[in-house]
């Protein structure tokens, strides 16, 4: 059996049974539209609204899978939902003055109905011989519903509550914002992740690998080095940016050499436990068969280490980005980089400017994070953890 449905045989009949939290926001939305979407207003429904109309349509259509209460059912009102919402949206942004009540009980009742929607699929026990399309639908349905929320709820509650977009921007906003910027922002990009980032990373990831191999092979700088890196690697880089931007200069070369440190001492300490715990069993089978230092150091060691820093790296690019944009804002120099639009837009209170910027820095960021997954499972295809994913 495909999908578990507690105290029912399979074969049997299948009774109505609505899924009770999702109807119950149906309802509240829909007692929404009853109500006035601006403060003082009459209810767009009742003045035939073809927004709100249209609202209820997907609204009451959304009833019928989550009375029916089925497992792969109920989901099926998350989209109807969302597509309520935002309709709502767009009939109280054709209005003036802040939101009235009945603006915000469709919207968040909507959004909330999406939710326990989507969340009908996480709750789904699937066997193992289930099909593929029902293990990616309950991976990716909350995943995709989870965002369309978030920005839906953030646009919703900015153009409802009337907020300036000097002070918060809407969704809408910061995307005409990055459409009319995005060559500026991509030049932008290039420094900040190219010139800075991946060249940093680049001989951070380098030299942080050399010099834990030597560590490893030395029990002097083991017991030297090793507890300095550690405490090194703790400087904090608000501290260290601005003497790195004094030594290095303004441009870019002092922004990468901040991604440099932060990314050395996590492969540093990451390199030396790879190559130095290995299984004994493994080194003794080598070593009988004859293995020279360079092979057990090519055949071993380093297969064994590279899990170890794949974990580094993963961990340096989260940090070697944030340190980077830190480090533009903290040394202060020509006006390009991510992090040096994101400062001046905020002082001159373009907003959604620097959340397009954001939106650069987190979208490149996450490409990187998954470019360095899919290194790691091509060189370490060999480890459990990869095999399990």
């Amino acid at each position: 059996m495909a999908a578990r449905v507690s105290g029912r045989p399979a074969g049997a009949a299948r009774v109505w049974s609505p899924h009770v939290p999702t109807v119950l926001m149906l309802l509240v939305a829909i007692v929404g539209l009853l109500g006035p979407f601006s403060v003082g207003g009459d209810a767009l429904l009742l003045g035939g609204n073809g927004l709100a109309v249209g609202c209820l349509a997907l609204l009451a259509v959304a009833l019928v899978p989550t009375g029916w209460g089925g497992p792969w059912a109920v989901p099926l009102a998350t989209p109807l939902a969302v597509s309520a919402a935002f309709l709502a949206l767009l009939a109280q942004r054709a209005l003036a003055g802040p939101a009235g009540w009945g603006y915000w009980l469709t919207l968040l009742g909507s959004l909330a109905a999406a939710a326990t929607a989507a969340g009908r699929v996480s709750v789904i026990e699937l066997e193992s011989d289930a099909p593929r399309w029902r293990h990616q639908v309950q991976r990716l349905v909350p995943a995709a519903t989870v965002a369309f929320l978030v920005l839906l709820a953030w646009e919703g509650l900015v153009v409802g509550s009337r907020v300036p977009k000097g002070i918060f921007p809407r969704v809408s906003d910061i995307w005409l914002a990055f459409v009319g910027t995005w060559r500026v922002l991509m030049a932008d990009a290039y420094l900040t992740f190219v010139k800075e980032v991946m060249f940093g990373f680049a001989v951070g990831l380098t030299l942080g690998f050399l010099v834990g191999s030597a560590i490893a092979f030395s029990r002097f700088m083991q017991r030297g080095f090793l507890p300095l890196a550690t405490a090194f690697g703790a400087v904090p880089i608000v501290g260290l940016a601005p003497v790195l931007g004094r030594a290095l200069g303004v441009d870019w070369e002092s922004k990468a050499a901040v991604v440099v440190i932060v990314t050395f001492f996590p492969v540093v300490l990451n390199t030396v436990q790879g190559l130095t715990l290995v299984d004994p069993l493994k080194l003794e089978l080598l070593r009988s068969y004859g293995a020279g230092p360079l092979t057990v150091f090519l055949k071993l060691r380093v297969p064994n280490a590279l899990p170890y820093v794949f974990n580094a790296l993963k961990v340096a690019v989260v940090v070697g980005v944030v340190s980077v944009i830190v480090a533009e804002f903290l040394i202060p120099g020509p006006p390009n980089g991510l992090g040096q639009r994101i400062s001046l837009s905020a002082h001159r209170g373009a907003f959604d400017i620097v959340f397009a910027a954001i939106l650069v820095s987190s979208l490149i960021s996450m490409a990187l994070y998954w470019a360095v997954g899919l290194l790691e499972r091509a060189f370490t295809s060999w480890h459990p953890s990869t095999r399990g994913s």
